[in-house]
């Protein structure tokens, strides 16, 4: 489940506990949005490490921001493959659950990858301002864009429902 999805799991919870005739929720929160769609292919395991990890580092120093970025980047490609391996152990036989094929992975991983890239590019100091000042506004549109694209696509190779 990503981020965003647990976000709205509790802000659904807290709807539920409001009075009677009260949602709780705003409606523009309650709407898909670009960033909800992109981060869907990002593991939450991923970003919830990036994200400490910024805690640990000077954020003035370049290496480390690219050694934190990489250590998320690599956690995307080790969360994919351990949940692949996982589906294809909980294949028990003719009844069990259809196993994700290898193809399949490495298409949600190449997604993965993309979406986090972009993700971590829209974040506020992020190592990509190295290159340019104007790279958490590249990063935002790069988010824009996917969020539109990537479920579409998803979609039309047949990835959305695995």
């Amino acid at each position: 489940m990503s981020v965003t999805n647990m976000a709205q799991a509790a802000v659904t919870a807290e709807a539920v506990k409001a009075s009677p005739g009260e949602t709780g929720l705003s409606s523009a929160y309650s709407k898909d949005t670009a960033l909800n769609r992109v981060a869907a292919f990002i593991p939450s395991e991923a970003v919830a490490v990036y994200l400490a990890l910024w805690a640990f580092i000077d954020p003035h120093e370049p290496v480390a921001k690219w050694t934190v970025f990489g250590v998320g980047l690599a956690l995307v490609f080790a969360f994919y493959f351990l949940a692949y391996l996982q589906r294809r152990r909980a294949v028990a036989g003719p009844d069990g659950p259809p196993a994700r094929s290898l193809g399949v992975t490495l298409a949600l991983l190449l997604f993965a990858v993309v979406a986090f890239t972009a993700w971590a590019a829209a974040m506020p100091g992020n190592p990509f301002t190295q290159f340019t000042d104007q790279a958490v506004k590249i990063g935002g549109g790069a988010i824009i864009v996917l969020g539109v694209l990537m479920p579409r696509v998803a979609d039309v190779l047949g990835l959305s429902g695995t």
